[in-house]
């Protein structure tokens, strides 16, 4: 175990150090190394990422403390300098890509970015009072709600390799923006007020993490915390603060007094399917019930929900969902509401609304699973494979949100994708088409 721990300082902090130079000079010596199975080059890290990180399933957060620290004695290593440490990017504090990460002359720059700034991302669902469980399968969730966001959104929103899981470590922003993601698991753990994960001697912890042929591995109870066995902690280990923490970054909801729900385009039978095509604008769709439907929604919002609710009895189902050549540059992301208010008022936060979020590295999270068989986790967002040759399917149960909202009338739900850009500029035309939208629920018993 480490008696002396190394602090992995902010992005601003470590530009002030000499280890910045000792950063540029690994990052430029590991990209002029084009073997991929050498874990000397750049493309090592890239390719066991896309072999083996879990996304949408347990072990997420695990399995990146243990990659990043993995490719942290790598920098040290090759800049010859011990005292490197991987830094963070608290965009929570200050929410636009560093400057030396846009600097063409830099080992650092990607020019296929789409955005620069993440403001749109910056949810505070993470952190509420009442997410005091860690692993994924159980309600209210750390690991599950910090990877739905802000995580996946901080990628679309950057889009270009970030916005797709196959190749999103080829942006050096990708390693300070995980390092950010390690630190809020530190931070939400410390803050207390009943946040717990599992105690070492829990078989959760039990087996090994893998990180390619020529890398050690690593026991999965050496992430548990950042200390005991890795050796470091960061400069600040506090959540961020917003006085109201289920609320979803007010910018995604763009300007005060403005529309909430987007005007409503399309309608469909509540159980029937049609075809959706999503672009620069934000969308909304009437689902109609009939008496029976409503009823059978009405039972089924009266049951208790326990446990996982991967699909729930109530869910909006999104059949064939797939990017165009536009689409897959990222750079945007849509949230998806079950009946959010037309209109700004004095009753439930926007968030409260929220059945998930859906981008170019969603769709990359839910491809990647469908072509991995036997791999199904936990997750906010399902990715199964589809009957329709192509796309992917996508789940989002909206039990829980119709039990936190009540809605009086039953007569039609309505589910709005809210369109979030980046902030360069907009990406025009259609990115998303999905071949089948419905809203279906399991019959009452």
């Amino acid at each position: 175990m480490s008696t002396t721990l190394s602090v992995r300082p902010s992005w601003p902090v470590f530009c002030l150090t000499p280890q910045l130079q000792s950063f540029y000079n690994a990052v430029a010596a590991m990209k002029a190394v084009k073997d991929s199975t050498n874990p000397n080059s750049w493309a090592y890290w890239v390719e066991t990422h896309r072999a083996n990180c879990p996304h949408g399933v347990s072990y997420f957060l695990a399995w990146h403390r243990g990659f990043l620290h993995r490719f942290e004695a790598k920098l040290k290593e090759i800049s010859g300098d011990s005292s490197l440490v991987l830094p963070y990017w608290n965009y929570y504090d200050s929410p636009s890509i560093p400057p030396e990460f846009l600097d063409p002359s830099s080992p650092l720059y990607r020019s296929d970015r789409t955005g620069t700034d993440v403001t749109g991302a910056l949810s505070y669902d993470a952190f509420a009072d009442t997410v005091i469980r860690f692993q994924r399968g159980k309600s209210h969730a750390f690991e599950t709600i910090v990877e739905s966001r802000p995580h996946n959104l901080v990628h679309n929103l950057i889009g270009g390799s970030m916005a797709s899981i196959r190749i999103s470590p080829r942006d050096p922003v990708f390693w300070v923006h995980h390092a950010n993601i390690d630190r809020l698991w530190v931070a939400w753990l410390k803050a207390g007020g009943g946040r717990k994960e599992p105690l070492t001697t829990n078989t959760y912890w039990s087996g090994d993490l893998y990180y390619g042929p020529a890398v050690d591995g690593m026991p999965r109870v050496w992430t548990a915390d950042t200390t005991s066995y890795l050796g470091y902690q960061y400069d600040n280990e506090t959540m961020p603060s917003q006085s109201s923490s289920s609320v979803m970054a007010a910018s995604a909801m763009a300007t005060s007094g403005a529309p909430l729900r987007p005007a409503t385009r399309v309608s469909v039978p509540f159980g029937k399917s049609r075809a959706l095509s999503l672009d620069e604008q934000s969308l909304n769709v009437d689902v109609a019930l009939g008496a029976t439907d409503a009823a059978r929604v009405r039972s089924l919002m009266l049951r208790p929900t326990a446990g996982s609710t991967e699909n729930g009895p109530v869910r909006v189902v999104l059949d064939g969902v797939h990017l165009t050549g536009l689409g897959h540059k990222g750079g945007y992301f849509y949230n998806v509401y079950l009946n959010l208010p037309a209109q700004p008022g004095t009753g439930q936060a926007a968030g409260a609304y929220l059945l998930g979020s859906v981008g170019a590295f969603e769709i990359s999270v839910a491809q990647m699973k469908a072509s991995m068989k036997g791999m199904h986790g936990m997750s906010d967002m399902a990715g199964t494979a589809t009957s329709h040759g192509h796309g992917v399917r996508l789940v989002f149960p909206a039990t829980e949100v119709l039990q936190r909202i009540w809605p009086d009338n039953l007569d039609k739900l309505s589910v709005s994708f809210v369109r979030v850009d980046g902030s360069r500029h907009p990406t025009k035309g259609v990115v998303m088409k999905v071949d089948g939208f419905r809203v279906e629920a399991d019959p009452s018993m």
